[in-house]
């Protein structure tokens, strides 16, 4: 049975980010001792609510651990390799722990209450401040105001929440029947994974989604010579065109993989000549 976690009405999250936002790592933390907020509503059905004891403190440990590694609460993470490296460690962690549909993961309230109450420090450490994060030198200091985007999302919903986008990254991403199901979201660079995860046309086929990024890697392991960034920007474009008139669901996964590989090698053969 899959469970239900707390959604924090929206209009209480602005509230908590106007007051945590600049907040310390220290203050945060203290703060969430309590996990509790008089606001929190649980979806009426479609799983089990979440125990405190034994679901919500435990998941707040895990984070929390996965942050350790990469310095918290003592460092910033020191530059955009680590910050990679944390976001694939956390995500795994999100998607195996949280056991929830992917219904109840689309709503921006579970992941505002995870966010604003459960872990606003991790939040804070993520994304010390918008400026910062593009920074590939060694910062010991968090400092700045953290995007309220990134303890809510944005008006696209939630591809800038910092927790709801690396579930919704590993789920889409994984593949089932394989010794490492996380591969190709451990091997996609940051720009990669934006460009396939958030793109509702390619991400609403887990069969394709798939597909294109295992052509993309095979592609580039073909291929070095070619820009990755490049490649995976002309493929996706060559994608899109055909999108309104192939049907990708209906196909055999054996003919989605084929096509793909057409994308893929037109793709590099032009990119090649010019």
């Amino acid at each position: 049975m899959y469970f239900l976690y707390p959604r924090l009405p929206l209009p209480a999250a602005v509230e908590l980010v106007k007051e945590r936002a600049g907040l310390s790592l220290d203050d945060l933390r203290d703060m969430s001792r309590d996990i509790h907020h008089p606001d929190i509503q649980y979806a009426p059905t479609g799983g089990r609510k979440v125990d405190r004891d034994t679901v919500l403190y435990p998941l707040q440990e895990k984070i929390r651990k996965c942050a350790e590694i990469y310095g918290y609460p003592y460092y910033a993470l020191a530059n955009r390799s680590a910050a990679r490296e944390f976001d694939f460690d956390c995500a795994v962690a999100l998607h195996k722990t949280l056991n929830v549909h992917p219904s109840e993961a689309s709503d921006l309230r579970m992941w505002a209450y995870m966010t604003c109450v459960l872990v606003p420090d991790i939040v804070r450490w993520r994304f010390p401040s918008e400026d910062e994060t593009e920074s590939d030198s060694v910062s010991t200091e968090i400092k700045g105001t953290t995007s309220a985007e990134r303890f809510i999302g944005s008006d696209r919903g939630l591809r800038r929440n910092t927790f709801g986008r690396l579930w919704w990254r590993a789920y889409l991403l994984h593949t089932t029947g394989e010794n490492n199901p996380y591969w190709l979201l451990k091997e996609l660079y940051e720009d990669e994974v934006v460009q396939i995860t958030e793109r509702n046309s390619i991400a609403a086929s887990p069969t394709l989604i798939t597909a294109f990024a295992e052509g993309f890697l095979q592609s580039i392991e073909q291929f070095p010579s070619v820009t990755r960034r490049t490649l995976m920007r002309e493929a996706v474009k060559r994608l899109r065109r055909l999108l309104p008139i192939i049907s990708f669901d209906a196909l055999h996964p054996e003919m989605v993989r084929k096509s793909v590989e057409e994308i893929f090698s037109i793709t590099i053969t032009s990119l090649l000549e010019t």
